[in-house]
This record gives C-alpha cells, sequence and structure tokens, in this order.
C-alpha cells in the first residue's frame, strides 16, 4: 500500500526525521506542500528533524535553507548534517588524532576543517589522509571531455561572467586522480554518502532539475578500490546518534517505536533506518527511488538488493500527499 502523504500516518509518530533532497526539497523549489506539512507536524508538537547528507556544516546549512524559505521553528526543530558531524568528530580528535594533513578530491565547500588541527595540502603524497569533496569540475576539465558536453551543467560565473565551475552527470572526468589517489594507499573520509543529488541549474539553457554526481560517488569508487573509506552521514548509525543525543539534552523521550525516517533514497534513508531501529518511511513519488523507476528499475529489484524484509517500510507517493 501506497499513502497518498504523511498526513495519513502522522498518529504512529512523535519524532519524524526528514531527509531534504528528493523530499521536501526539489533542487529548484520545495515539492508542493511538503513545508506545509512539516510545519503543521510542529504545530501538533512533534520533533520535526532535518538530517541532511550534505557535508556543510549545520550552520551554512540552516542559513541557506532559511534563504529559500525553511524557518527553524515554524517548518523544523533540529537540523543537523553530516559535515557537522564530521566536524564535531574532528574538534574532539575522535578520529584522525595522530594525523595532521589532508588532500581534497574535488572542491572543498565545507568549513568542517575550521578550528581543528588539520592542515591542508594540495599534493596528496604529502597527505595523511584523503577528504572527498564535492565532482564539480573546472573548465580546463570539462574541454578534455567535450563529447560529454551534455552531462556537465554550469554552476558558478567568475568575474568576467564566464561559467568558471561545472555541475557533472558523470564522474569520468576525475578517475585518473582518483586512480592516482588510491595508489597512495591513505584512508578516506567522506562526509556526503551520497552518490547523486538532484539539482537545479539557473545558469543553464534547461533549468530543469537533473541528477549529479556527489561526494559518495568518489567513497565508492575508493572503496572498490579497496580503500579504508571512513564516512558519516545515512546509512551510519554515527548521525542519527548525534540526532538522539541533541533530543536528549532537551529532555525529548527517544523511543524508537514512535520514530520515523522520511527519505527517497533506499541506500541512505531506509538502511539508516533500519540500522537504528525506526521506522523508514520511503517516498515513491518524488527523488531518488522515482528517479530509479522511470529508468525502468523494478522496485522488487531495488529492495533485494539492499533488505530482504520490506514489511517494516511505510511508502508515502510525498510529503505533501
Amino acid at each position: 500500500m501506497i499513502y497518498n502523504g504523511l498526513k495519513d500516518i502522522a498518529h504512529k509518530f512523535d519524532i519524524f526525521l526528514f531527509d531534504a533532497y528528493g523530499v521536501f526539497w526539489e533542487g529548484n523549489g520545495f515539492y508542493a506542500g511538503s513545508v506545509e506539512m512539516m510545519s503543521q507536524l510542529v504545530l501538533e508538537g512533534k520533533q520535526v528533524v532535518v538530517v541532511s547528507n550534505t557535508a556543510m556544516c549545520n550552520a551554512d546549512t540552516i542559513a541557506s535553507y532559511e534563504r529559500k524559505g525553511l524557518l527553524k521553528g515554524r517548518d523544523y526543530t533540529h537540523f543537523m548534517t553530516a559535515g557537522e558531524v564530521l566536524h564535531l568528530e574532528l574538534m574532539n580528535k575522535k578520529i584522525f588524532a595522530d594525523k595532521k594533513k589532508y588532500y581534497v578530491l574535488g572542491f572543498l565547500r565545507s568549513k568542517c576543517f575550521e578550528g581543528t588541527q588539520f592542515q591542508r595540502v594540495y599534493n596528496c603524497d604529502d597527505a595523511d589522509f584523503i577528504y572527498c569533496g564535492v565532482p564539480f569540475l573546472t573548465k580546463e576539465q570539462i574541454s578534455q571531455f567535450s563529447k560529454y558536453n551534455d552531462k556537465f551543467w554550469p554552476m558558478k560565473l567568475d568575474d568576467s561572467g564566464e561559467v568558471c565551475l561545472w555541475d557533472s552527470e558523470i564522474l569520468l572526468p576525475y578517475d585518473e586522480e582518483i586512480e592516482k589517489v588510491a595508489r597512495t594507499g591513505l584512508p578516506v573520509v567522506n562526509a556526503n554518502p551520497d552518490i547523486f543529488a538532484r539539482e537545479g541549474h539557473p545558469l543553464a539553457e534547461n533549468s530543469e532539475a537533473v541528477f549529479v554526481v556527489r561526494n559518495g560517488a568518489f567513497a565508492e569508487a575508493f572503496r572498490n578500490k579497496g580503500c579504508e573509506v571512513i564516512e558519516y552521514g545515512k546509512p551510519h548509525t554515527n548521525i542519527f546518534e548525534y540526532v538522539f543525543d541533541l533530543l536528549r539534552k532537551e529532555d525529548i523521550r527517544i523511543d524508537k517505536s514512535r520514530i520515523c525516517m522520511v527519505g527517497d533514497t533506499i541506500k541512505t534513508d531506509v538502511l539508516g533506518a533500519l540500522n537504528v531501529g525506526i521506522t523508514p518511511v520511503l517516498c515513491m513519488g518524488t527523488g531518488i527511488t522515482a528517479w530509479q523507476i522511470s529508468k525502468g528499475k523494478s522496485l522488487n529489484i531495488l529492495y533485494k538488493e539492499e533488505f530482504d524484509d520490506i514489511n517494516k517500510l511505510i511508502q508515502i507517493d510525498s510529503v505533501g500527499g
């Protein structure tokens, strides 16, 4: 059974964890009725926690969504990002306590290293560990892969008005650097397990939101090469434990039978919920799962690839329903 929206199941839960992209944020705007539904849950006294796999820290992500019209206290009660979890782990020396230097593959948009002991180096051979940044592309990179121009999307203009950064639907332009970095044998850390994200590109002639590669694509490539990958964010339990600790500090009771994770991705949201013993709620009409189905992927196959017991899963069409 697929419910129309969260309103049909809201009575079952006291705490709602929300993914962002593909759940209430579409890439160019909010899905119809999604923010209104979140606001209604807050009005009813529910805890509404945005649990995002972005590598950006809490403050910057909250500010970004506030500019888009999503307000704390009205539309949600708490926020936690994978980047914030990594930042706290680095600050408290719970990871890489004996290391100093990091090399960034891709682009560093997160402030997760600010205020820490770590120093960035620009040659991977000088590093103690590797950080998975965002796989944006420069003009020089895309010029080497001109036959894939339909896979590249303009992201940012320089001072002269020329496009200087591009989004990409493919990781291919990074293959050579990934191979070089993997040969160092260094551990890899990633604070965004999402392999794809749906993004709008206002600078493009066709600004329709498309799925582009994200940090998790780097992490997956390193795993496939046998590298040690340390990851923060869904489906890993670390981000959920930080959320639960945050709620406990406000004397909010954690009854996992009354907590759900609302997401659009089986690999991250659904598995993350199952990993910590809460109920997964999968959006079928928005985000990654809807895209996979549109590409001909059988839902039964998607389920079987990741977990056996689908009886623990609640399906909704969308948050707003």
